[in-house]
């Protein structure tokens, strides 16, 4: 085991950069309205939504609490790396998870375009309440209120399996289920489009094989 950095804060500070790479974009980025990409992101889910039927409550209450899983798991997959990893995998690490969030916020300007969620449809049939209600309440908080194309919780999360692996595949795996979690809890609870989440785990997995 190689602790890494024990004392100096720079191994930690790209804990900030990532929110901030959040947020940047959106500063220039206009007001987000009906288009034509929104419209063509719209008909797809109507698609694959109409195929799949409504989702019992109890499946749809653990994807919520996957999706929520957001929030931490950058965090908590860095501490793994930085305690159990090296120098090296730090930077490798970060590397993945930047390039990937910066990756799909770089692209805000230009895919100005609102989340499913804000568009009239829960995606359940039934009203946010519970864990859905809860996480509507923290993306008030968090959010600035656009949707990114590709996903970029979808894409870090990827990325964060992938880096992790090579320095514990037990965590590696677990941060894949995780990782899975949150891609279907962002469809299916209606915080990005299927297209969203198929192309930010795209991203995330290339994110991580650059890096490596």
């Amino acid at each position: 085991m190689s602790l890494v950095l024990p004392t100096s804060p720079r191994g930690w500070l790209p804990l900030l950069y990532l929110p901030i790479g959040y947020w940047v974009p959106a500063m220039v980025t206009p007001g987000a309205g009906a288009s034509r990409f929104e419209a063509w992101l719209r008909a797809h889910d109507a698609a694959w939504r109409a195929r799949l039927g409504e989702l019992p409550a109890a499946p749809a209450a653990v994807l919520e609490l996957a999706y929520m899983a957001c929030y931490v798991v950058v965090p908590l997959s860095f501490a793994i790396v930085w305690r159990e990893g090296t120098a090296g995998d730090v930077d490798r690490f970060w590397v993945a998870v930047l390039l990937s969030g910066f990756a799909c916020y770089a692209s805000l300007p230009w895919l100005v375009t609102r989340p499913p969620r804000m568009l009239g449809d829960n995606g359940t049939g039934r009203p946010r309440d519970g864990l859905a209600s809860l996480n509507a309440s923290l993306l008030r908080g968090v959010s600035h209120g656009l949707n990114t194309f590709p996903s970029g919780h979808v894409a870090v999360a990827a990325a964060v399996a992938l880096s992790v692996f090579p320095v514990s595949p037990a965590a590696g795996v677990a941060f894949s289920i995780v990782a899975i979690g949150i891609a279907a809890g962002a469809a299916v609870g209606r915080y990005h489009y299927g297209v969203d989440v198929i192309a930010g785990a795209l991203v995330g997995i290339a994110a991580a094989l650059i890096s490596a």
